[in-house]
């Protein structure tokens, strides 16, 4: 899995042309650094620092995406990627809808402000994805359309006891696989637009889970007993539910060349690797089995 680092190497510029590169600049370094707050569940520095390289990364999407390119599928290939792409827009669209919901209820329950800076920077990556994937849909000619029959992976991610945690926990699966799903995708389309949209979103997916690397580990060791297995069992259920969903599409893959099976065996695979980073022991959470048919 891609970390994203702090080296201005790994940052795109920011509006101002200036790329995000403090150790050159040693009179705002100071500046830039956070007040002390003992009450914070979290690392703040770290959660500072990647605010600072969100906002340096942030980018208009009809700057970097050419919508006047000609779209380059067959018929067949074109069906597969409107079915796929309303999907993804609808899980883009609930992840949007979801950390507007939940940004308050985590800054309060981390007690961070660090964390409100950062949350809203990301708000703006989800809207952005949200645009995009609606255009797309439009440029392929369907209207963009939300499937409701998805929206209890939204309700399973933020309601219900120890929300916050249950949510960071959902984000990091819903995460790692948009990032598997985005680099797939991105290396298998013809169509221009489409794999330009996937490889900058693909960049905004990856500091989305360095985010979840820097908080989980210091919230888990907060959580009770009781919480843990909360969040166990319903990660359990999202992950269930997601990999049914996925072998609904399972022809529509097929079609474009993604390996589903493949696809849910990484993302579960950059799960456990990630629990286990937090001292977490790999039989906590129990996997589904994927299964190789299609309902």
């Amino acid at each position: 899995m891609a970390e994203v680092t702090d080296s201005p190497e790994n940052s795109s510029k920011a509006p101002s042309g200036n790329r995000w590169n403090l150790r050159n600049a040693p009179g705002i370094q100071e500046l830039m650094v956070g007040e002390p707050n003992p009450n914070s569940k979290v690392n703040d520095a770290k959660v500072r620092r990647l605010y600072l390289q969100a906002t340096s990364q942030q980018w208009f999407g009809p700057d970097r995406i050419n919508f006047d390119a000609p779209i380059n599928l067959t018929l067949e290939e074109r069906e597969s990627w409107t079915k796929i792409s309303q999907v993804f827009f609808t899980l883009e669209k609930m992840g949007l809808n979801v950390i507007n919901l939940m940004t308050t209820h985590a800054v309060r329950h981390i007690q961070s402000n660090e964390v409100a800076y950062y949350l809203a920077v990301q708000a703006a990556d989800e809207a952005r994805h949200v645009f995009l994937l609606e255009s797309y849909l439009k440029k392929l000619g369907v209207a963009p359309k939300y499937d409701k029959k998805l929206h209890v992976l939204g309700q399973a991610a933020s309601l219900g006891l120890y929300r916050v945690e249950n949510w960071l926990f959902s984000t990091l699966f819903s995460e790692n696989f948009a990032s598997s799903y985005l680099r797939r995708a991105r290396n298998l389309t013809n169509d221009e637009i489409g794999s330009s949209i996937y490889k900058n979103l693909q960049m905004d997916e990856s500091r989305h889970i360095h985010f979840l690397h820097i908080v989980l580990p210091d919230l888990y060791d907060r959580m009770s007993f009781f919480a843990k297995h909360y969040v166990r069992f319903s990660q359990g259920f999202i992950m269930k539910f997601s990999e049914v969903v996925s072998r609904a599409l399972d022809s529509h893959t097929t079609q474009l060349g993604i390996d589903r099976r493949a696809l849910i065996e990484e993302v579960f695979e950059n799960v456990e690797r990630a629990y286990a980073g937090f001292g977490v022991n790999p039989r906590f959470l129990p996997f589904p089995k994927i299964s190789s048919t299609p309902n």
